[in-house]
C-alpha cells in the first residue's frame, strides 16, 4: 500500500535563509533512497537535501532562488511500502571467527626440546630498523634474555633478547639488513622457553 511522506530539510547548523539554487528532481520522478532533491548553498559550500526514502516525487513547493530553512517541507513523495527504510546490512557487521588473523607470538609459546624460530618483537612504529651487530653465529649456545642483534632506530639503540634457551641452528640476518616487527632472527633448538603468557 502506497504512503505519503514530507520532504523536509535536514538541519543546517546555524545557517538559515539557505538559497537554493538547483531543482535536481520534477514531480512525477522516481528517486531512490539518498538521491540528491535540491541543491542548496550557504556561505561556506553546497550541499544536497536528500531524498528520505525511495519512491516518486509528489510534489515540490520550492524553485531556484527560493529560501528554506532547517525543518521546512519542501514537497512530498509518494513510497511504494511504508517500511522501506529497513536498516541496511552494515549495522551488523558479521563477526570474524575466534582468533581470525591472530599470530600467537613466540613468547607466548611454551616449547621444549623443539626447533623455534626467534623474532624481531614489537619495536613500536619503527619499520625498516637496521641491524647493526649480530651476537650469535650457528651453534652458539643462548639463554633466555641474551642479546640476539643489535637494532638502531633514528632515536636509539636496542637489543632484541631471546625468548628462549638452546642452541643457535641458523641466523637469518646479517650486519646492515633492514627488520622490522615479526622478522626472522634465527632458529634455535629450544632447551628451555620464556613461561607462556597466562589466559585472561
Amino acid at each position: 500500500m502506497a504512503s505519503t511522506i514530507e520532504i523536509i530539510v535536514p538541519e543546517l547548523g546555524d545557517f538559515a535563509d539557505v538559497e537554493v539554487i538547483e531543482v535536481l528532481v520534477s514531480v512525477g520522478d522516481t528517486v531512490a533512497r539518498e538521491d540528491g532533491l535540491v541543491t542548496l548553498e550557504t556561505d561556506k559550500a553546497a550541499m544536497d537535501v536528500p531524498a528520505p526514502d525511495s519512491g516518486t516525487i509528489g510534489s515540490l513547493s520550492v524553485g531556484v532562488g527560493d529560501t528554506v530553512n532547517s525543518g521546512d517541507v519542501i514537497g512530498t513523495m509518494t513510497l511504494e511500502a511504508a517500511d522501506t527504510a529497513a536498516p541496511g546490512p552494515a549495522e551488523e557487521p558479521s563477526e570474524p571467527p575466534p582468533n581470525a588473523g591472530v599470530t600467537t607470538p613466540v613468547e607466548d609459546v611454551d616449547v621444549s626440546g623443539g626447533t623455534q624460530t626467534l623474532v624481531v618483537p614489537d619495536i613500536g612504529d619503527f619499520t625498516d630498523v637496521e641491524v647493526i651487530e649480530v651476537h650469535i653465529k650457528p651453534g652458539d649456545e643462548v639463554a633466555i634474555e641474551d642479546a640476539l642483534v643489535t637494532l638502531e632506530t633514528d632515536k636509539a639503540a636496542m637489543d632484541v633478547p631471546a625468548v628462549a634457551a638452546g642452541m643457535i641452528e641458523s641466523v637469518a640476518v646479517n650486519v646492515g639488513d633492514a627488520v622490522s616487527e615479526g622478522h626472522a632472527i634465527a632458529e634455535i633448538t629450544v632447551i628451555d622457553s620464556a613461561p607462556a603468557a597466562e589466559p585472561a
